[in-house]
């Protein structure tokens, strides 16, 4: 009677180990998921907004001339617009934002394109551009309404 009894406790302790460990295995999965969500998700926020930084960055400081880059109001949007004449014409690149987007548009000066022409660049809640004492100030607020100014400078 003994044998049986001692053989049944012994089995309880195992299948209750065994319980405990699949537990734990649960949590440290879904914590580690947890956290891994919560890294992608900034990661992913960090590069729009650095993508975007930097991208306005390298515009402006390639096309740092005396008169090519203004900012300007392009169908009721305020755009930053970099003009270059080629022999073919002129051109106007805007970098503006439109339906959550921030674009960019390449078009012929006389011929004016729509705001939804411009191929999308990143995700944004605003951007605005403003140009004091020989200084571009570009203020980008993403998609979860986190504020970045930033100031470049010009010629």
């Amino acid at each position: 009677m003994k044998t049986s009894r001692s053989h049944s406790i012994d089995s309880l302790f195992v299948v209750i180990l065994f319980a405990v460990f699949v537990f734990m295995s649960l949590l440290i999965i879904s914590s580690g998921a947890a956290a891994y969500k919560n890294s992608a998700a900034q990661m992913d926020d960090r590069f729009d907004r650095q993508t975007c930084v930097s991208y306005i960055t390298a515009k402006i400081r390639s096309n740092n001339d005396a008169g090519i880059i203004s900012i300007v109001d392009y169908k009721g949007v305020n755009a930053l617009c970099i003009t270059n004449t080629f022999i073919e014409g002129t051109y106007n690149t805007y970098i503006y934002l439109y339906d959550g987007m921030v674009r960019e548009l390449f078009c012929n000066a006389n011929v004016p394109q729509e705001l939804d022409a411009g191929s999308a660049l990143t995700r944004a809640s605003g951007l605005t551009f403003s140009y004091n004492d020989g200084v571009y100030e570009i203020t980008l607020v993403d998609e979860n309404e986190k504020s970045t100014v930033f100031y470049v400078n010009s010629l």
